[in-house]
């Protein structure tokens, strides 16, 4: 469990218990993150596979999350994530940076090289990628139509 030095927020690994929270969460930022409240099943395989890690308030409120997989089919040395949700009452805090910090540290301990996401290219997250160290590797259209930047970091 990791305690920003801060702010009195932990980060740790999710368990099948956070679920409801997670998708609850996911539910009230549905237009930002678009399918995960969908995929219940897809989300207890990736609890199951310890690749998600919530934030949690002093109180014990899930107060973000972020999904991932160590499991990449691009590439063996990659890890990538899928969703990152903080609540808005909690952003610009730190939370985020925790989350991303906890999966780069256990990236790092499977012995993985880089991280990769996709961002909505119009989504104000791409702020927060660049300012905590992610660099823009190329961008790309969705078979909806939709512009996606692919951001990475090498570890």
């Amino acid at each position: 469990m990791k305690r920003s030095e801060t702010n009195p927020f932990t980060v740790h690994e999710a368990s099948e218990e956070d679920a409801p929270a997670i998708l609850a969460l996911a539910d009230v930022h549905r237009n930002e993150l678009g399918a995960i409240t969908h995929h219940r099943k897809w989300l207890l395989q990736q609890l199951a596979r310890e690749e998600v890690f919530v934030a949690k308030s002093g109180g014990g409120q899930v107060i973000g999350f972020v999904v991932f997989s160590h499991q990449s089919l691009r590439e063996q040395e990659n890890t990538t994530v899928y969703y990152l949700c903080t609540s808005k009452d909690y952003r610009g805090q730190g939370v985020g940076k925790l989350l991303m910090e906890a999966v780069a540290s256990d990236a790092r301990i499977r012995g993985k090289k880089t991280i990769d996401l996709k961002c909505p290219a119009h989504a104000p997250a791409n702020h927060f990628y660049k300012s905590i160290g992610y660099k823009l590797w190329r961008s790309e259209t969705d078979r909806d139509g939709n512009r996606l930047n692919i951001w990475t970091m090498r570890l």
